[in-house]
């Protein structure tokens, strides 16, 4: 899908990044087909016992990675109410509570504006000061807020 990144494990390359519909990225050769009998039948020899093999495809160990959850992420504070808007504008149900971090995996929830157009929200869990030496639920769910 679109705003799926492609990242070669071994080399830690990254091959591509689909950043539009029907986008189509080549990531690794595939092999040749082989010739099957049919190919060496002639009017001579009409039921032919002779084949050749095909060669091998491109063996790759790739990591595919979603950065886009949603049309419009909130990321604030904890307790700052991200998951009390998103309840309020979309039919999502995130739980609510007093008590920081109550959020710990994004939530999503649609929205919709007129009859057929509508958008996704994500509610991103709180980032607190310190979060990049791991403090709170630290930065795991940043890489979806890239784009």
């Amino acid at each position: 899908p679109v705003g799926t990144t492609v990242v070669d494990m071994d080399t830690h390359e990254v091959l591509g990044d689909l950043t539009h519909a029907g986008q189509r990225l080549k990531v690794a050769q595939g092999g040749f087909h082989g010739l099957g009998n049919t190919r060496f039948k002639s009017s001579v020899n009409r039921a032919p016992r002779q084949t050749t093999k095909g060669s091998e495809g491109e063996l790759r160990n790739l990591r595919l990675e979603l950065k886009v959850l949603a049309d419009v992420g909130l990321l604030g504070m904890p307790n700052a109410g991200k998951s009390t808007f998103i309840r309020s504008v979309s039919a999502a149900r995130p739980k609510v509570a007093d008590y920081p971090f109550t959020t710990l995996v994004p939530n999503l929830g649609v929205v919709s504006v007129q009859a057929h157009q509508s958008f996704v929200i994500a509610d991103i869990p709180g980032l607190i000061e310190g979060a990049a030496e791991g403090a709170g639920l630290g930065i795991r769910f940043l890489k979806h807020l890239v784009r």
